[in-house]
């Protein structure tokens, strides 16, 4: 059953007086539960495709519904949403434990159950021993898992990750994508996974969506695109 629709969608920027296309045409759906990974060059609308799934595009054409709701009327403090980038956003002032417990704070969740959600997040994440200290007393490492923890605190239907990991060092790399797809086998949850790493596309998705000029070049399981696949990217990566 799908969660994620796209059918012919366009997204705009504006430039003085021109519009210029980030987006042309888009059409794919995401099942629910499936781990969707986009890879593409830089500039090819990776990211605009995850902002326009949170409901954040100012100028769009065509149709774009997440969870049954057309993208007009997403609401991001409503809805069932959690979205990871690579810049991390912990709120430096606030104690891991706050930060994690964030989202639920703001939605009036009584502190029991909090509590419990938080601890038991954090121990799935493996730094529960880290709550009680500020952001900037964890390695980078440590702070992507508790970025991670409160993406999921809420328990949401959909986890948007904007090339979470493209600082890291290659062994923390790895690290973190078997913790993400732990995760996701866990929780069950949809994730949609943006990189420019083909490596770590594979080794993630269930099906990778291939973005090259704002177009979607093609779509498939890892195995399908590897004996298929029409991208340089993928051809690149088999030629090495």
């Amino acid at each position: 059953m799908e969660i994620i629709r796209l059918n012919e969608f366009s997204c705009f920027y504006r430039n003085k007086k021109e519009y210029v296309t980030v987006l042309d045409k888009v059409s794919f759906s995401v099942e629910r539960g499936e781990f969707l990974v986009v890879i593409g060059e830089s500039g090819c609308g990776k990211t605009t495709l995850l902002r326009a799934c949170l409901g954040l595009a100012q100028y769009y054409d065509g149709e774009l519904f997440v969870d049954g709701v057309s993208i007009d009327d997403v609401d991001l403090k409503r809805g069932r949403y959690a979205y990871v980038s690579q810049e991390i956003g912990l709120y430096p002032n606030l104690t891991v434990y706050k930060n994690i417990a964030f989202p639920l704070s703001v939605t009036h969740t009584s502190p029991e159950e909090i509590d419990k959600r938080v601890k038991r997040i954090a121990s799935e994440l493996d730094i529960d021993f880290l709550l009680s200290r500020k952001p900037s007393q964890l390695s980078i490492g440590q702070q992507q898992r508790a970025a991670i923890a409160r993406a999921l605190i809420k328990d949401p239907t959909i986890i948007y990750f904007d090339e979470p990991f493209s600082n890291l060092d290659p062994a923390l790399r790895s690290e973190l994508r078997a913790v993400v797809k732990k995760l996701h086998g866990a929780y069950g949850v949809t994730v949609v996974f943006v990189t420019h790493d083909i490596g770590e596309a594979l080794a993630l998705a269930d099906r990778i969506a291939v973005l090259e000029k704002g177009s979607l070049l093609e779509i498939g399981t890892p195995e399908y695109l590897l004996e298929n696949g029409k991208s340089e990217l993928i051809k690149g990566f088999l030629n090495k």
